[in-house]
Order: structure tokens, then C-alpha cells, then sequence
């Protein structure tokens, strides 16, 4: 919509110019949480905004009475101005936004909380993702039963989007699937809402933060790829295993998996063993890039599987 051309009165209508932009509204959700006074900086971390534009919109709601500016300078102070008129409805407002979020978060759980064996995880992706009246669901289990967990969850969310109005998308994932996109699907796993389960081991770095970089991704996968070489002495029947799980995920693949997956299928049926192995284990930019598409995860044997986790979390 474009700007209004005709000017309506402040005194008339100041949520015009309080709530004018998201920014604001941000910024007075913050303050409206607590009674205290808080610092610029914590009040721009928890907003998800740049300092320096949360000093402008703070100046400027003080000027319109809503925000009290406790102390200015470095460590700038400020609280929401409980005498304002509007101060109340505000604190109520927002509590109502919180309450409904937490409702069908709530429901959520309660839904999930008897479903422990349709998938190992289930959240709300990161709000980033979203588009208006959509919410992204996240669904993680294994490949043989993926499509009946997203068909059971999908069920359940069902009577929820009536009452909302809200649209629940529900994404399937297997442990292969977000290893592929390592550095993307992090970003989405950041700041998700886990509704059941456990947050998936890949998206852990070594300190236990989420994987924010490729740095990390490689580290990750060139500990899987080390590892899975050593199986294929072993094994080498992981190869053809390897080989069916790429045919049977090619039928649903986007066209850049489409590309990884035919790469390594290449790879599986013309090299020896002894030639994979090296492979899995080079230091090369070729090496980097095929270890993020690594066929191997879902079809190593519950026991491979495990050791395979167990030492990766360590």
C-alpha cells in the first residue's frame, strides 16, 4: 500500500506514529515484557534489530511518550512509560499475542506428546521461512517412515488451521536430507520451536552452538566421510545400499540434488573401493563439495549408525 496521502491527528490517532513500523513494534513487544528498565543494546538483541537503528526509534517513541528514557549515552536505559494511557493495553496486547502463540504451541505438544514413534523430531521452523498465513512445520525421521509422519502430523494440524485461519505446510526431513543443505537448513534450525524430540545432532558444532558456517559443515563431513571409509573395508555391500537409496531418492529430489545425487551415483559404480575410499577421504574442493551430498547416512546398519552418531556428538 502506498503512504496515505491525507494526514490524520496524532492526538486523534497516535498508534499511527507509535505503532508506525515493525521496528517499532518490536521494540515496544521488548518493553512491554518487563517492568524494568533495559539497556539499547539488550533491547535490540532481543528485538532481532540493529543497534544503532533501535537508538533512532527509541529517540523518537520517547518524543511521543510512550518510552521513558531512563539514562542516555553508551549505556542507554529505557522502559516503557506505565503513566502513558496506552502504556496498559499495550503490556495487554502483546500478552495476548504471547498467549495465542504459546496456545498452539501448546496444542502441538500435547498432540505429540503420545507420538514418540512417527518421527524423531518435530518443530516450527524459523519464522524467516514463512510467507503471510503459513507456517512452516519441520518433520524429522527416518526414510522409511517419513511419508506416513508427515501424513499423521499433517492430520493432526488440521483441526488446529480452522480455528486459526493459519495454513500449517508440514516439511519432511531425513537425517540424509539436512546434511545435504548443511549451511541453508541451519539457518532454518537456528531458532526453531521444537515441539517434539530431539534437535538433530548435525546442527551441533563442537562447542554445541548451531552450524553457522561452511567451515563447520566441512569439519562435520569430512569426520562422516573418514569414518564411512573405514566401514567400507569391512562392508562393502554399503556401496549397493548406497546405490538403491540414490534411485529411490531421485524420484522426489529438487534438480540441484538431482545433480549431487547423479554425481555420486557415477562415482559408486565406476571407482573401486579402494578409489572411493580416497576419495571420501581427499582434501580437495572436489572432495568438500561431494562430501555435503553423502549417500551414505541412511544406509548404514543401526549399529554403524549409532557409532557413527555417538562419536560425532562427542
Amino acid at each position: 500500500m502506498r503512504p496515505p496521502v491525507i494526514k490524520q491527528d496524532p492526538l486523534r490517532t497516535p498508534l499511527n506514529e507509535i505503532l508506525g513500523s515493525e521496528g517499532d513494534v518490536r521494540i515496544l513487544r521488548v518493553l512491554s515484557s518487563s517492568s524494568e528498565s533495559i539497556g539499547r543494546t539488550a533491547v535490540a538483541r532481543r528485538a532481532q534489530l540493529n543497534p544503532s537503528g533501535v537508538r533512532r526509534s527509541l529517540d523518537r517513541l520517547a518524543k511521543f511518550g510512550i518510552v521513558e528514557i531512563i539514562s542516555s549515552g553508551r549505556n542507554m536505559a529505557v522502559r516503557l512509560r506505565d503513566k502513558h494511557p496506552l502504556a496498559e493495553p499495550l503490556r495487554s496486547l502483546f500478552h495476548a499475542e504471547q498467549a495465542a502463540f504459546d496456545s498452539i504451541v501448546g496444542f502441538a505438544r500435547n498432540a505429540f506428546s503420545q507420538q514418540s514413534l512417527i518421527a524423531d523430531a518435530i518443530w516450527l521452523e524459523n519464522p524467516s521461512s514463512r510467507s503471510p498465513g503459513t507456517v512452516d512445520v519441520g518433520v524429522l525421521a527416518s526414510s522409511e517412515s517419513i511419508d506416513e509422519a508427515v501424513r499423521i502430523i499433517e492430520e493432526h494440524f488440521k483441526s488446529l488451521e480452522k480455528g486459526l485461519a493459519i495454513n500449517f505446510v508440514v516439511h519432511g526431513y531425513t537425517e540424509a536430507d539436512l546434511l545435504i543443505e548443511a549451511v541453508e537448513q541451519a539457518a532454518r534450525l537456528e531458532n526453531i520451536t521444537l515441539l517434539a524430540g530431539w534437535i538433530p545432532f548435525l546442527w551441533r558444532t563442537e562447542g554445541g552452538g548451531p552450524i553457522q558456517s561452511h567451515r563447520d559443515v566441512d569439519r562435520q563431513a569430512r569426520a562422516f566421510a573418514k569414518k564411512i571409509a573405514g566401514y567400507l573395508t569391512n562392508d562393502p555391500s554399503i556401496i549397493e545400499r548406497a546405490l538403491r537409496w540414490i534411485d529411490e531418492r531421485l524420484e522426489s529430489a529438487d534438480d540441484r540434488l538431482v545433480h549431487a545425487l547423479d554425481e555420486w551415483r557415477r562415482i559408486l559404480t565406476e571407482l573401486s573401493i579402494r578409489q572411493i575410499q580416497s576419495l571420501l577421504r581427499e582434501d580437495s574442493e572436489r572432495a568438500d563439495r561431494l562430501r555435503q551430498s553423502l549417500p551414505f547416512i541412511e544406509v548404514l546398519t543401526e549399529p554403524e549408525r549409532r557409532e557413527l552418531l555417538r562419536e560425532e556428538s562427542r
